[in-house]
């Protein structure tokens, strides 16, 4: 999980925690889609793997994809991207139905799983490499068809012999559960029961899944706090924006009397851009009256 430190200079877009977040943010995903990753992996490749990560969930916010490939800067739009994630995609729940400890007695009628590492340059790419106008054999397309339809019948093969299996371990452990209502072993118990020496290994991975569901419960009474102070970091963002916009307004203000000596119809242009912007500012002031509003309501809420 981030450092404290990190999120903090993550909120004044501070270059020195970028590097953090981009590792934060290649470790989740990678395990979302149950990728391997270690942190030798070279940093321009996590950056792309993230990014494309990003697209294919969905994430619009173009200045992200903007951020350069070295990891120098971009550290409070890694923060927003990293509260997208929690908020859209559930991140810490699928994290702890990701990796807690199976039973082996999982299945399903249909394997499928969004294999992002082995698809990444197939369907997350923001732009393809080969045009549309290159062909394709038909001949190749026939082969890849024919091998997609042997894999799946060996796939459908492999799920009714595991079914079978499962079904005859359940079957000769019948009655010899502890719970009267389950009354069979999964196939972990059944494996401790043959090898006891993997008690270990399993005592192991129960403590760690333990640990993670405290350190989720501890977040779930914290969730508030952080969302509160997310605020403030939009806050902050909105207060630079205003002050860029003021910049750029006053710029275009100095520049359109000058435009009005050469060109005849820019008095009505000017006027149609005049009406606009009061528009827009008066828009401006009844979405920050409400968001003034809610966020008063949410302080409330909290207290």
């Amino acid at each position: 999980r981030p450092a404290p430190d990190t999120l903090r200079r993550a909120r004044f877009d501070r270059p020195q925690a970028s590097l953090d977040f981009w590792r934060l943010l290649y470790a989740l995903l990678k395990q979302i889609h149950g990728g391997k990753w270690t942190d030798s992996d070279a940093i321009d490749n996590q950056i792309r793997f993230v990014k494309s990560a990003l697209w294919y969930h969905g994430y619009g916010r173009p200045e992200l994809y903007r951020l350069p490939s070295d990891g120098s800067a971009g550290s409070r739009e890694l923060l927003l991207a990293f509260s997208w994630l929690l908020h859209n995609l559930s991140l810490l729940e699928q994290l702890l139905a990701q990796n807690r400890v199976k039973t082996g007695d999982e299945t399903s009628v249909c394997t499928c799983e969004d294999d992002l590492p082995n698809s990444q340059k197939g369907t997350t790419e923001i732009a393809p490499e080969c045009g549309l106008e290159d062909r394709v054999d038909v001949r190749y397309l026939q082969w890849l068809n024919g091998k997609l339809k042997f894999q799946w019948r060996s796939l459908h093969a492999q799920h009714q012999e595991q079914c079978k299996l499962l079904h005859k371990i359940h079957l000769f452990t019948s009655g010899s559960h502890m719970d009267q209502i389950l009354g069979h072993f999964s196939v972990t118990e059944t494996d401790l029961i043959r090898q006891p020496e993997n008690y270990k290994k399993l005592l192991q991975l129960l403590e760690s899944e333990t640990m993670q569901l405290e350190a989720f419960l501890e977040w779930k009474q914290l969730e508030p706090v952080y969302w509160q102070w997310m605020e403030t970091v939009l806050d902050n963002m909105a207060e630079e924006g205003n002050i860029c916009e003021s910049q750029d307004t006053h710029v275009e203000k100095s520049g359109l009397p000058k435009a009005t000596l050469c060109c005849p119809w820019a008095d009505s242009l000017t006027g149609q851009i005049d009406r606009l912007s009061r528009d827009l500012m008066t828009l401006h002031d009844q979405l920050h009256e409400l968001v003034t509003h809610r966020k008063a309501a949410w302080c409330e809420k909290v207290r």
